[in-house]
C-alpha cells in the first residue's frame, strides 16, 4: 500500500519536476511512512513518485520507482497483485528476479504481455508504468476500484496522483467547483466517479487503463471483463459450495504478506466469516479489532465479536469510543477527506484503523462487499415488494400522477412518499442506488434560485441511468432480474464509491491497508451471476451466503438480526453540527450562494425541536462547510 504521483509535461515548461514531485510525495507521507522515491527523465519532461508501505518484500529491493534493467521501463505502484506468485510461475518461470516483490512481477509481465497482463491481475492497484521505447505512460485502476487515482490535464502538465491533495501542491490546480457534481454530491453523499468535486480533475475508472503520449490521453479503455455468467449447478448445495470455496480462496490470497495480517470484526455474518477462514490458513496469531460506542448497546456488538474471538482463537483487541472521542474527531474529518463524502457510518474505520496501528498492524481484512452482492439488507426486500405496486401506479395518466404528487407534496413534502410520486410523475426508475442523501423535493426547497439557473435542470437521475445502462451491459442478453439490479448497484455505487473510498483514506490516515475478500473480482462475478431467488429466500436476506457458511458459523451469527456498523451521531453530535450549521452558514452562503437560508434555519428549529428526520440534511451541510473551509 502506497501514494504514487506524477508528472507528465505535455509541453515546454520551467517547473523542475523534482520539486512539484517530492512536494506532492510529502502530502501522501501517512500512506506509505517506510519510504519515498523521485524518478526523473528530463529528456521527457517526466516525473514520478511514490511513498511506500512495505508490506511484501520489506528490503530496499522493494524499493521505487522501480526500473526493468531489460526494457528499461519504470513503474510507481500502489496495492497488492495478490496472485502474483502464480503469475511468476506461469509467466515467468526463466526470468531472474532481484526481489521478492509484486511491483517486479508487474514489470517483468508488462515486458512480456504488455496491456493484456492486466486480465491476469487479481488484487488491488493503480499504478503508472513508463515505457521508453513506445514513448507511452500506462495507468491503471483495478476492477473495483479499491485503489484511488486521480488525473488531469493542466496548463500542458498531465498529472495523476493517488489523492487530491497532492495535486494541490501543483501551483497550476484550479481548485474550482464543479457545481453540477455538487448537486450529485448532495444526493448521494460521495462524488460518483469519473468526476471529482473540482472541474477538470477526474477520477479514474475502476478497472480502465489509460495510455498517455506527449500529445496528451491517447487511450482509456476498459480491461474489466465483468459480465453475467451462467452457473453450472445442479442443486442448492453445489451453489452454496461455489460461494463457500470461491471465498476460501480469495481469504488464502489476501493473507500472502510479509507483515502480520489482523482483521476487523464486527460479529457479524461477514466479518466472522474473513476470521473463521483466516484461522483455517495460519496456526500463527491473528489479531482481530473491534469497535464499541460508551453506553449505547444499540450500536454494540462486542459480545458476539468476543465469541467469534474465542471460537477462533484470536488476540481480540476492542475500543469503546466515547462521546468526546467523537466529538474531537468530527472536524478533524475534512483534513482526511480532500474529496467530501458525508456518510457518517465511514466514522467507525477511523477509530478501529487507529485500534490496528496501536498494535503494529499494517494489513487488516474486512468483510466489505456481501451485503451489497447477496442482498443482505432487509430494505432490499422491501424495495422488491414496493416496486410492484410502483410498477401498477405507473400505468396511471400523467395527469393522475401529478395531481397526486402536487397533493402528496402539500401534506407531507419531505417524506419518502413525496420522492416516490416525485419519480412516478417524471417517469424515473423507483430506486436510485446510493440516494442516501437529500432527496429532489427537499433540495427543490434548499438550494437557492441562483445555484438551480446554473446547473440549469441538471438531475441526478441521470447517474441511475448510467447506471441501469450498465447493468443492462452487464447482463449481456440475460434476463433482468430485479434483486440482482439491487445488487450490481449497490456494488457499483455503496462500495465502490463509498465503502472502498473511507477504507482507504480512514485506513490509509494511519498507515493501514484493508483488503476486501468477498470483493475479489471473481467472487463479485459470481455472486452477481446467482439468481436473485438465492439471495432472498423464505425471509432470509443473503441466504444463499449464509446457508454456505453454516460449516463453519454458528447460527446464533448467521440468523441474527443485522445491526450494521453504524455510529450514534443523533445521540451524541446532534448538538455539535446543529451549532456547526448555525455558526457557520451565512458566512458559508456569503462564499457560494448554495442554500436557501430560510429552509435551512426551518430544518435547524425542526431539528433542534427534536425531528431527527432533518438529521442528515443537517450533517451534510455541516459537513460541506467543513470541508469547503478546509479545501478552499
Amino acid at each position: 500500500m502506497c501514494g504514487i504521483n506524477g508528472i507528465f509535461q505535455l509541453a515546454t515548461s520551467s517547473v523542475n519536476l523534482k520539486d512539484a514531485v517530492s512536494s506532492m510525495n510529502a502530502k501522501l507521507a501517512h500512506r506509505g511512512p517506510d519510504d519515498n522515491g523521485v524518478w526523473i527523465d528530463e529528456s521527457n519532461r517526466l516525473g514520478l513518485g511514490q511513498t511506500r508501505l512495505s508490506i511484501l518484500d520489506l528490503s530496499n529491493a522493494g524499493h521505487q520507482p522501480m526500473h526493468d534493467s531489460v526494457a528499461k521501463n519504470t513503474i510507481v505502484y500502489n496495492g497488492e497483485v495478490f496472485n502474483y506468485q502464480l503469475l511468476n510461475k506461469q509467466f515467468l518461470n526463466d526470468d531472474v528476479f532481484e526481489s521478492h516483490s509484486d511491483t517486479e512481477t508487474l514489470l517483468k509481465l508488462y515486458r512480456k504481455l504488455g496491456v493484456d497482463m492486466l486480465q491476469h491481475l487479481n488484487g488491488m492497484f493503480a499504478f503508472a508504468l513508463w515505457d521508453p521505447k513506445k514513448q507511452e505512460l500506462l495507468l491503471a485502476r483495478d476492477r473495483s476500484g479499491k485503489k484511488p487515482l486521480y488525473f488531469t490535464e493542466m496548463n500542458g502538465s498531465f498529472s495523476f496522483t493517488s489523492e487530491l491533495k497532492a495535486l494541490f501542491e501543483l501551483p497550476w490546480i484550479k481548485k474550482e467547483i464543479d457545481e453540477k457534481v455538487l448537486y450529485d454530491f448532495l444526493t448521494l453523499n460521495s462524488v460518483p466517479t469519473p468526476n471529482s468535486m473540482f472541474k477538470g480533475i477526474s477520477k479514474f475508472k475502476p478497472g480502465h487503463y489509460m495510455i498517455v503520449t506527449k500529445n496528451g490521453i491517447k487511450t482509456y479503455e476498459s480491461f474489466n471483463d465483468l459480465k453475467h455468467k451462467t452457473l453450472q449447478f445442479s442443486s442448492e448445495k453445489e451453489l452454496e459450495d461455489l460461494v463457500y470455496h470461491k471465498l476460501e480462496e480469495s481469504v488464502k490470497l489476501r493473507m500472502i504478506s510479509d507483515v502480520p495480517v489482523g482483521a476487523f470484526l464486527s460479529g457479524g455474518v461477514d466479518s466472522s466469516a474473513i476470521v473463521a477462514l483466516m484461522r483455517d490458513n495460519t496456526p500463527n496469531e491473528i489479531k482481530t479489532f473491534t469497535i464499541g460506542f460508551e453506553n449505547q448497546p444499540n450500536y454494540n456488538e462486542l459480545h458476539y465479536a468476543e465469541k467469534i474471538a474465542k471460537r477462533y482463537d484470536t488476540n481480540h483487541f476492542v475500543k469503546e469510543v466515547t462521546p468526546n472521542d467523537l466529538l474531537d474527531f468530527i472536524p478533524k474529518i475534512t483534513d482526511i477527506y480532500d474529496e467530501p463524502q458525508a456518510d457518517t457510518t465511514a466514522i467507525p474505520i477511523y477509530f478501529i484503523s487507529q485500534l490496528a496501528k496501536e498494535e503494529n498492524i499494517k494489513v487488516v481484512l474486512n468483510g466489505d462487499g456481501p451485503d451489497e452482492l447477496f442482498s443482505g439488507y432487509s430494505n432490499y426486500e422491501r424495495y422488491v415488494k414496493t416496486y410492484q405496486y410502483f410498477k401498477v401506479a405507473n400505468k396511471l395518466p400523467k395527469f393522475m400522477k401529478g395531481l397526486t404528487n402536487s397533493i402528496v407534496e402539500k401534506i407531507r413534502p419531505d417524506s419518502p412518499l413525496s420522492e416516490i410520486t416525485n419519480r412516478l410523475y417524471n417517469q424515473q426508475d423507483f430506486y436510485w442506488p446510493g440516494a442516501g442523501g437529500m432527496k429532489e423535493s427537499v433540495k427543490n426547497n434548499i438550494l437557492s434560485n441562483d445555484f438551480k439557473t446554473i446547473i440549469n435542470g441538471h438531475s441526478s437521475y441521470d447517474y441511475v441511468k448510467q447506471l441501469k445502462g450498465e447493468y443492462h451491459d452487464f447482463l449481456d442478453g440475460h434476463p433482468f432480474d430485479y434483486i440482482n439490479w439491487l445488487c450490481y448497484s449497490g456494488y457499483k455505487q455503496a462500495v465502490t464509491e463509498r465503502f472502498l473510498f473511507r477504507a482507504d483514506r480512514l485506513g490509509m490516515a494511519h498507515s493501514i491497508e484493508a483488503r476486501s475478500p468477498f470483493l475479489n473480482h471473481e467472487m463479485v462475478q459470481l455472486a452477481l451471476s446467482i439468481p436473485g431467488k438465492y439471495k432472498i429466500k423464505n425471509g432470509v436476506n443473503k441466504y444463499i451466503l449464509k446457508k454456505s457458511l453454516e460449516r463453519i458459523l454458528p447460527n446464533e451469527i448467521l440468523y441474527r438480526k443485522k445491526m450494521g456498523f453504524n455510529l450514534p451521531i443523533k445521540e451524541w453530535a446532534k448538538d455539535t453540527i446543529y451549532n456547526g450549521v448555525k455558526d457557520n452558514i451565512v458566512q458559508f452562503n456569503k462564499d457560494t450562494n448554495l442554500f436557501n437560508l430560510e429552509e435551512i434555519n426551518k430544518q435547524l428549529k425542526l431539528l433542534k425541536a427534536g425531528n431527527e428526520q432533518y438529521t442528515n440534511n443537517i450533517w451534510t451541510i455541516y459537513f460541506l462547510i467543513n470541508w469547503y473551509k478546509k479545501w478552499l
